[in-house]
C-alpha cells in the first residue's frame, strides 16, 4: 500500500501549527510597558515551528508505507508459504499412496515367495531323500558289484550255449562271448584272470569253426521257388517248336509278271500251316506215370502249391539249421518235380540243378563246448560267495 503526500495534506499541519501559536500569543500577558505583544506572530517565528513540525509527518507517513509494505510482504510470503505447504502436502499423500501401493505388491510377492520356498523347501527335501536311498542303493551295488559282474558273465555264457545247441549259430554265441569277456576286462580283477583266459580260449575255437554259407543256401532256395509258376507240368505239354511257319521271303516282281510267284508262295505257306496244325495233334513221348497226363486245373494247381509249401518248409528248415528236415523236404521237391513237371524244359532244369546244389552243401558242422567256460565262472561264483 502506497500514501501519497499531496501539498495541501502536507500544509495543513502548519496551518494547524499557526492557529496554536496565535492562540498562545493572545494569552501573553502584556510585557512591562504596557505594550501587549501582537497575537499574531511574525513570519520570522512561523518558519521554524513550520520546519519543525514537517519531519514528524513524513516520519509517520514512511512508518505507515514501511508498516504497509512489510505487511504486504508478510501477506505475500505466508501466502507462498501456505502455497509450498499444500504442494507438499499433495506430494506427501501421492508418495503415501505409491507407498501403499508398493507395500501391497510387496506383501504379495512376499507372500509369493515364500510359497515358492515353501514348494522348494518340499522338492529339497524329497531330492535329500531321494539322494539318500540312491546312495544306499550305490552301497549296496558296490558291495554286490563283483557278484552281478560274474551273474551277467554266466548269462553271456548261458545264451552263447544255447545258440550253438539250438541253433548253431556260431556268430551269436561268439557276440555274447565277447560281450562276456569285455565285462570282465573292465573290472581289471586279479582274481578274474583266469575266467578270462579260459573265455578267450573258447572265443579262439568258435572263430576257427568253418561257417556254412546260409546266405546263399536261402537265396537259391527263394530263386527254385520263383521258377514254379513257369516249370511245365506234364499236363500242360506244348510242341516244342513253332506251329507257325516261317515266313517265305518276298522275292516276287511287282506288276503282273510277280503275280503267278505271289500265287505260288500263298499256296506253299497255306501247305505249312496244314502241316504245321497236323504235327500238333499227335506227339510221341515216354511218361512212367499216366495220372500226371490226367490231371484237372484244380489238380495242377494243387500241384504247383503244395512243391511251394514244400520248400518253404524246407528255407525254415535252413533258417533253423535243422540238417536232417531240411534234406528230407528237398528230397520231396525234387521226387515231385522229377513226377509231374516236363524234365525237358530249361525251368525245370535248372530247378533240380539247384535243389542238388542245396542237397550237396554241408550245412552242420563240430561245434565247441562250451563247458570249461561255464564250469569256471560257476566257480568264481562259489568263489565269491564264500568271501
Amino acid at each position: 500500500m502506497t500514501t501519497d503526500l499531496s501539498p495541501a495534506t502536507a500544509a495543513s499541519p502548519a496551518r494547524g501549527a499557526d492557529a496554536a501559536s496565535q492562540t498562545d500569543a493572545v494569552n501573553e500577558p502584556v510585557s512591562g510597558g504596557g505594550r501587549r505583544v501582537s497575537d499574531r506572530p511574525s513570519a520570522d517565528d512561523r518558519a521554524p515551528a513550520r520546519g519543525r513540525a514537517l519531519p514528524v509527518w513524513v516520519l509517520v507517513g514512511v512508518l505507515a508505507v514501511l508498516v504497509l509494505a512489510g505487511t504486504w510482504f508478510v501477506q505475500d510470503r505466508i501466502g507462498r508459504v501456505e502455497r509450498d505447504l499444500a504442494r507438499r502436502l499433495q506430494e506427501t499423500e501421492l508418495r503415501d499412496a505409491q507407498r501403499e501401493q508398493q507395500m501391497k505388491l510387496l506383501a504379495d510377492t512376499l507372500r509369493d515367495a515364500q510359497g515358492k520356498t515353501a514348494v522348494l523347501e518340499a522338492k529339497l527335501a524329497d531330492s535329500l531323500g531321494q539322494q539318500s536311498q540312491l546312495r544306499q542303493l550305490y552301497d549296496e551295488m558296490a558291495r554286490t558289484r563283483g557278484d552281478l559282474m560274474l551273474a551277467d558273465v554266466e548269462n553271456s555264457i548261458m545264451i552263447a550255449a544255447q545258440q550253438l545247441q539250438l541253433g548253431g549259430n556260431v556268430q551269436s554265441a561268439l557276440l555274447a562271448l565277447t560281450d562276456a569277456e569285455q565285462v570282465l576286462a573292465r573290472s581289471n580283477q586279479p582274481s578274474m584272470i583266469g575266467l578270462r583266459r579260459v573265455l578267450t580260449r573258447d572265443i579262439e575255437r568258435l572263430k576257427s569253426v568253418p561257417l556254412a554259407d546260409f546266405a546263399a543256401a536261402v537265396n537259391r532256395l527263394d530263386a527254385v521257388i520263383g521258377l514254379i509258376e513257369q516249370m511245365p507240368l506234364l499236363a500242360d505239354l506244348q510242341m516244342s517248336g513253332s506251329a507257325t511257319p516261317a515266313a517265305r521271303p518276298d522275292v516276287s516282281q511287282p506288276g503282273l509278271r510277280g503275280l503267278p510267284e505271289r500265287v505260288a508262295r500263298t499256296g506253299l505257306q497255306g501247305w505249312d500251316a496244314f502241316v504245321a496244325e497236323l504235327r500238333t495233334l499227335v506227339r510221341v513221348q515216354r511218361v512212367d506215370q499216366p495220372e500226371a497226363l490226367l490231371m484237372s486245373p484244380d489238380q495242377r494247381f494243387f500241384v504247383r502249391e503244395s512243391l511251394r509249401l514244400q520248400l518253404l518248409n524246407a528255407r525254415l528248415n535252413l533258417l533253423a539249421r535243422n540238417e536232417a528236415l531240411f534234406r528230407a523236404d528237398l528230397a520231396r521237391a525234387t521226387a515231385a518235380i522229377g513226377k509231374w513237371f516236363d524234365g525237358q524244359h530249361r525251368s525245370v532244369v535248372s530247378a533240380l540243378g539247384a535243389l542238388s546244389q542245396l542237397q550237396a552243401t554241408r550245412l552242420a558242422v563240430d561245434l565247441p563246448s562250451l563247458a570249461e567256460s561255464i564250469a569256471a565262472v560257476r566257480a568264481a561264483r562259489a568263489a565269491s560267495d564264500a568271501r
